[in-house]
């Protein structure tokens, strides 16, 4: 059987391996989905927002969504149309009329379109040995950025794209090769990279053209290139499926990092921060909060190359380069790749401590085995490891676990630090003034005085600054978001930093209107630290500030800065109660606070001390109290209350800690008690009354009267069918006097009880018979030998003193219909429930008419139906008690 297993399983393997490898690594066509039906382009008034990445398998139209690799040529045809229509413009297909010739080491392509012709020229250099060979195509170098000899060593040809023959970089103009061809084309409705993306194509073309005379190996091509350069060998790689492998080194914002993410990071290259001549003007109206709005993202642009293999880097010395938007958009990537089976196809690389667009000596062996794999065909090498980053502390996965659940929504955020301050509340130097604008939080903002420029340098004056002092309690890494409103690019910049650190420069902070930016982030330790932002042109408004361990972008005004209010109270006297059996993580109940400011947003709920620390825990962001440690509570333990110290914040000031009190609820938890063993003698009680059991109970200890006792059973012994036991009260009597045995000496009862949970262990009770036995004589005490109580007893006298059995009500009887002309109903009603009852019917002259015995207590009997007419004398006793009523029989 083990062995058809391991065939079965090697079957299946091969199978698997067999459905990979029919999914090709490179194609021969510049698009191969152009026939896919196109999909709808909204407008941005008709866009939906979609905060996190948005999922790449559902369909443009919200039709379906698949993850089938059937239908991702179609779907990647739709992400192709959407980033041509929002970002860059279209990208032209192969021109009708195109020619190319290769000669000494240039390739040439001639290129005729609306009446206008272009030239492009390409330095190749061609490996030693014969062909055909592999080849690099390098953005504006031979092979971009990346060391010359990663190619060269591998026989690998180096082909130079010369961007400014299409379009100038920097400097584009309507008069540029590309806008000339194509005059539907302008620098408003198009951006460089389409065009750059389209020479690149232009070259594959021309290696097409002359495969005769130069022999490049066209199944095994890939594009590479750095920056700005970057992007332009991402999106080369994405919109052409000729290419086999795309190397987008250090790209920034527009390449490989997510706009959305990027919004959310502090001075990056954002969507709208970046070069209005590499992208279309359409796509200047999904910045700032418009962005998601954007019906696709750039981890989406990456995934167009699959099934084709990519590697991204990054670059952490350069924060412009937005490398924790590169890093969760990579990791999206990734996500897309796996999904489509093929995640050894992609690969991100992002470190530090090296130049811009430098290739350290850690970054070769991941960049040489994507090239060793993807152009040489080298199958053994690993890939699907390149996973480098610093960056083990980011949720990546709260930007698309959303996916397949059709709700665009972040999942829940852990509870984190929010410090509101207003900037008019804040440390605000003289050179600054405090305005008034019913559109800013608390109505007023600050603006440096009119005049006041510092773009060269930070002012090092404290005049010259707004100081935000404020104090954190956990050691994490805090978000620094501020509200501005900076109107133009001539007032959109300041001077920051953080604590003592140096101040650095933050430019192009436009917003449209009062809109919040996020600055910058820092390590910071629990303690008190400063925010300091010093002015850098006059005009740029400053509201408020928040400082917060939250990943979230912030769009409304937000809770007003507590800076400007007093510190919040923990309400006083407050109890709570916690069951001994409750379990781990119980809701015990929720602290209040109170506040003087009525905006204050309580936060960051702590527990700083009392005998409750580390047996309850309490929710920073909401106040809930639960149970952390349950091995602890015990009402029957000396300790039955728990006191704790609670503090909480309003976002800038913490309360005194206030008290609280917990007080442990006694519950039902502990097993009745009772004796191993107990003794009674057959008179000892009274008129067939035995005696009583008792039972105790733990839960009693500091709770007397707790437990209720209940369910006394007799479970066993040699006297079950002679004694009886109240349920309630445990009481054991006589209940068939008519089975004593008074040849032995005695007899044993096993006894329980409850306590409405639990039952106790077996009572053994023994019941002894003495040799002289005392016996109620019509109502008089006497002795009589042991052999001699039967007689008694069938005469209806009791063992025991003469007296009412203390444990079951008087002896009642109801008879009706009184008079009667046919039958009386005689009902017992109450009486020992465990003692026969005898009734006797008199004649007023005494004569005995009817006997019956043995009745029980709730029993119903006639009589009377062959009675002459007459008075009659009804008696009725059970042990001591006698219950006589005159009845009428009227004929």
């Amino acid at each position: 059987m083990k062995a058809k297993f391991t065939i079965l399983a090697l079957l299946l393997n091969i199978l698997c391996l067999r459905a990979i490898a029919q999914i090709p690594l490179v194609y021969t066509t510049e698009n191969t989905a152009g026939s896919c039906a196109a999909p709808p382009l909204p407008t941005l008034a008709q866009l939906p927002i979609i905060a996190p990445l948005p999922d790449p398998f559902v369909w443009s139209d919200g039709s379906k969504r698949s993850t089938s690799f059937t239908d991702w040529a179609c779907r990647r045809n739709e992400i192709r149309r959407e980033i041509e229509n929002y970002e860059i413009g279209t990208k032209p297909g192969r021109p009708d009329t195109i020619s190319a010739s290769f000669a000494g080491t240039t390739l040439t392509i001639q290129i005729t379109k609306n009446g206008q012709s272009m030239t492009l020229t390409a330095q190749v250099i061609i490996p030693s040995g014969v062909g055909p060979f592999p080849a690099v195509i390098g953005m504006n170098s031979a092979s971009g950025s990346i060391p010359a000899t990663i190619f060269s060593s591998r026989n690998i040809a180096r082909i130079t794209f010369s961007h400014d023959q299409v379009t100038r970089y920097n400097n584009p103009q309507l008069t540029d090769p590309f806008y000339r061809l194509y005059p539907e084309f302008n620098l408003n409705n198009s951006g460089q990279y389409s065009a750059w993306a389209w020479g690149v194509s232009r070259i594959i073309d021309g290696l097409e053209l002359t495969q005769a005379n130069l022999p490049i190996d066209l199944k095994h091509l890939a594009v590479t290139g750095c920056s700005y350069a970057g992007k332009m060998s991402l999106f080369a790689g994405a919109f052409d499926e000729r290419i086999a492998l795309t190397i987008a080194q250090e790209s920034g914002g527009g390449g490989a990092p997510a706009w959305r993410v990027s919004e959310t990071i502090g001075d990056v290259e954002k969507l709208g921060a970046t070069s209005n001549q590499w992208f279309s003007n359409d796509m200047f109206q999904f910045a700032g909060t418009n962005v998601s709005k954007l019906p696709h993202d750039h981890h989406e642009l990456m995934a167009m190359v699959a099934p084709r293999a990519l590697l991204v880097t990054g670059n952490t010395d350069f924060t412009w380069l937005a490398n924790p938007s590169a890093y969760v958009s990579a990791r999206a990537t990734k996500e897309i790749f796996k999904t489509l089976g093929i995640g050894d196809r992609f690969g991100f690389y992002i470190d530090g401590q090296h130049g811009h667009c430098a290739v350290p000596n850690s970054q070769v062996p991941a960049i040489s085995a994507f090239v060793d794999k993807f152009l040489l065909g080298n199958t053994s090498v690993n890939t699907d490891t390149v996973t480098i980053h610093p960056y083990p502390n980011v949720d990546y996965e709260r930007w698309y676990k959303w996916w397949g659940t059709n709700n665009p929504v972040f999942p829940p955020e852990p509870p984190s630090a929010r410090i509101w301050m207003e900037a008019e509340c804040a440390t605000v130097g003289s050179k600054w003034d405090v305005l008034q604008d019913n559109l800013a939080s608390n109505g007023r903002y600050v603006v440096v005085k009119s005049g006041l420029n510092s773009t060269a340098s930070a002012p090092a004056d404290t005049a010259s600054a707004v100081i935000f002092n404020f104090t954190v309690d956990s050691a994490a890494t805090y978000n620094f978001n501020v509200r501005l409103n900076c109107i133009n690019a001539d007032d959109d910049s300041y001077w920051i930093k953080v604590d003592n650190g140096s101040y650095v420069s933050i430019n192009g902070l436009g917003t449209s209107g009062w809109q919040w930016v996020r600055l910058t982030s820092a390590n910071l330790s629990v303690g008190t630290h400063a925010f300091s932002m010093a002015y850098r042109e006059d005009g740029a408004k400053l509201d408020k500030l928040l400082v917060t361990t939250s990943q979230l972008s912030v769009n409304e005004v937000g809770t007003v800065g507590a800076n400007c209010g007093q510190p919040p109270l923990i309400v006083p006297g407050q109890t709570f109660s916690v069951s001994e059996d409750a379990t781990q993580n119980s809701l015990i109940g929720t602290v209040q606070a109170s506040d003087a400011d009525t905006a204050a947003v309580f936060q960051r709920w702590r527990i700083t001390g009392g005998t409750g620390a580390g047996i309850f825990t309490i929710d920073e962001g909401n106040g809930q109290l639960t149970l952390l440690d349950s091995s602890v509570l015990d009402f029957e333990s000396a300790t039955r209350s728990y006191s704790m110290l609670i503090t909480v914040t309003d976002g800038y000031f913490t309360s005194e800690p206030g008290t609280i009190t917990v007080n442990v609820i006694n519950k039902n938890d502990n097993i009745p008690a009772v004796p191993a063993a107990l003794s009674f003698v057959l008179d000892a009680g009274n008129c067939n009354g035995i005696g009583v059991v008792n039972a105790t109970d733990a839960d009693d200890i500091n709770a007397p009267g707790f437990t209720s006792f209940q369910d006394w059973k007799i479970v066993g012994g040699t006297g079950t069918d002679i004694f009886a036991i109240n349920s309630q009260t445990g009481m054991i009597t006589i209940a068939n006097l008519n089975l004593v045995d008074f040849v032995k000496s005695n007899y044993t009862l096993k006894i329980t009880v409850s306590d409405g949970v639990y039952t106790s262990a077996i009572l053994t009770v023994t019941v002894t018979i003495p040799d002289k036995i005392k016996i109620c004589h019509n109502g008089e005490q006497i002795s009589v030998s042991k052999y001699a109580a039967l007689a008694h007893i069938r005469h209806g006298d009791c063992i025991g003193a003469c007296g009412p059995g203390v444990d079951y009500p008087a002896l009642k009887v109801n008879i009706s219909p009184n008079p009667t002309v046919n039958t009386f109903l005689v009902t017992i009603k109450s009486g020992n429930p465990t003692q026969p009852v005898t009734m006797n019917v008199y004649t007023l002259l005494g004569v005995l008419v009817e006997q019956k015995q043995n009745l029980q207590v709730g029993q119903s009997i006639k009589i009377g139906q062959n009675y002459k007419q007459g008075i009659y004398l009804v008696e009725l006793k059970q042990g001591l008690d006698k219950e006589a009523v005159l009845v009428l029989k009227l004929r």
